[in-house]
């Protein structure tokens, strides 16, 4: 018997910062309309042939969102990075309008006061 791929509350989709070394970085889950909404602003994206870019060792380097099946979208410094099992693909985000979006999902107290991007 076939099954559809709806919607299971066991998968999650994960957001999260890359904010520290040494200690876990902070990742919290949101809700799939929030996530399709991120997925619009990506498809919203013009392809870049930039990588991320080079992430300093110490501080704020970027943030993502992951499915549930893995994929996973990085963003750090006007360039995100969709980076699925089979392929990679970055575009161009100059006004940084996907990380905005990505942390202004952060619950309170999560991230930093001071992180500006």
């Amino acid at each position: 018997m076939a099954t559809s791929k709806s919607f299971d509350s066991s998968q999650r989709w994960t957001v999260g910062a890359f904010l520290f070394s040494g200690r876990p970085d902070p990742v919290w889950s949101v809700d799939p309309g929030t996530a399709h909404q991120l997925e619009a602003i990506w498809n919203s994206l013009r392809t870049s042939a930039a990588g991320l870019a080079h992430q300093p060792h110490l501080g704020y380097r970027g943030c993502f969102l992951r499915d549930p099946d893995g994929t996973e979208w990085s963003a750090f410094a006007g360039v995100v990075t969709h980076q699925s099992r089979t392929s990679a693909e970055s575009r161009s985000d100059p006004d940084r309008k996907f990380e905005r979006a990505v942390l202004t999902t952060a619950p309170a107290n999560m991230l930093p006061d001071d992180l500006a991007i």
